[in-house]
């Protein structure tokens, strides 16, 4: 049975720091029939949106801020009321002890938010229900600074024991991405400067101390996002140093008996506390690229609705890497579509996939482009739309 799409769309846009008027949200209508769009909403008041999460209802969006405490930087989580494609009054739900995170990520049962923080390398949870409280005051007392009474807050850093060999990069541990297993049972985190994720047991009493399962990155990689495919058989993480899409096979009943033996996606016996197997690393640079590593970088990951096709974006080469998603988790790249402005750090597809919003950071737009699935190629159109350092992209569902 076929979906109908609604003709109009809204899109809400993250914006960093530094805009004229501190309105980093926006609101983008769309046409998904004509890739028409324009900015109907700015929201006043607050910066450094970066990421955020829209609830599974469309009513509520959660982010991060940046804010002045004591004439120093800090973040803080907070939520916004949505309704009829406007967002609304602002909610602070926590105050925290370090500078504004990189990367903001809702549990599937939405009783979790959890934080990454670049510079600090900390990543959190914070409870948004009773879910979620778990981990609350009685196993964590620290929890309670800062924080409202009804939200507990726990976090840890990332060790600097094994840092990688790009000096320019990887000086210490630098917490960028977190994001959960499809179960909820475990939340991974991509560590950019020692080159691994690591998935913790999030919501056991001390759970954040120590991975339950690391997975190692080659050498100068800078593991940056990551995503699950759709019918959690595979994990795709996006290498933002080397511009490499890496595949893992998840083992079957991985993670729900962590640290169980266990057979992975291709039916091998694997060891105990294991659950991946790396499959494979593709480069998202056309051959023959002249740019060195250190001219061009990763950022976004995404896939289609159907999960056929992986998108990830290169900033520096201005593009976006397109590859096919075989059964057995190889990929095969199908394009590389240059962009015509510059630092396309997210993107994301409209509804019905006929076009693609990307954000390009350094040219300060939003561009529309024509997605052509078949040849995997974008087209821009219409003129860019003006934005601050557009960083994050979510349709309303």
């Amino acid at each position: 049975m076929n979906t109908m799409i609604a003709a109009t769309v809204y899109c809400i846009v993250g914006c960093n720091t530094g805009s004229p008027d501190k309105d980093a949200l926006k609101v983008l209508e769309c046409d998904t029939e004509t890739g028409a769009a324009k900015i109907v909403q700015s929201v006043n008041g607050c910066e450094g949106t970066t990421y955020f999460q829209l609830s599974k209802d469309g009513k509520t969006l959660y982010s991060v801020v940046a804010e002045k405490v004591d004439n120093k930087s800090h973040g803080a989580i907070v939520k916004f009321d949505v309704e009829n494609h406007r967002i609304g009054k602002m909610t602070k739900l926590a105050e925290l002890p370090c500078e504004t995170p990189c990367h903001v990520a809702l549990s599937p049962d939405e009783s979790v938010m959890s934080v990454a923080v670049y510079w600090s390398g900390i990543y959190g949870v914070m409870a948004l229900d009773e879910r979620g409280a778990t981990f609350g005051r009685d196993a964590y007392p620290q929890a309670s600074a800062g924080v409202l009474e009804t939200r507990p807050y726990q976090s840890a850093a990332l060790p600097n024991d094994a840092v990688g060999p790009r000096k320019d990069r990887q000086q210490k541990a630098f917490a960028h991405q977190t994001f959960y297993t499809p179960d909820g049972k475990l939340m991974g985190v991509c560590d950019l400067g020692c080159d691994r994720v690591n998935f913790y047991d999030y919501k056991k009493p001390g759970g954040l101390d120590k991975p339950v399962v690391t997975l190692k990155a080659d050498p100068g990689d800078g593991p940056r996002h990551a995503i699950f495919s759709n019918d959690g058989k595979f994990l795709f993480v996006v290498n933002e140093l080397s511009s490499t899409v890496t595949s893992y096979a998840v083992a079957k009943g991985t993670p729900n008996l962590v640290g169980a033996s266990f057979q992975d996606a291709r039916g091998r016996l694997g060891e105990p506390s294991l659950p991946f197997t790396r499959i494979g690393k593709w480069s998202m640079l056309p051959e023959g690229c002249a740019l060195k590593e250190t001219e061009t970088k990763a950022a976004a990951i995404k896939s289609t609705a159907d999960g056929k096709i992986l998108m990830a974006s290169n900033r520096g080469h201005d593009s976006i890497a397109f590859f096919a998603v075989n059964e057995d988790g190889t990929l095969t790249m199908k394009n590389v579509a240059k962009l015509t402005g510059k630092f396309p750090r997210d993107f994301e597809l409209m509804p019905g996939e006929k076009f693609m919003v990307v954000g390009h950071k350094m040219s300060n737009e939003i561009q529309v482009y024509a997605f052509d699935r078949e040849k995997c190629e974008l087209k821009p159109v219409g003129e860019p739309i003006p934005c601050w350092r557009p960083l994050c992209f979510k349709f309303e569902e």
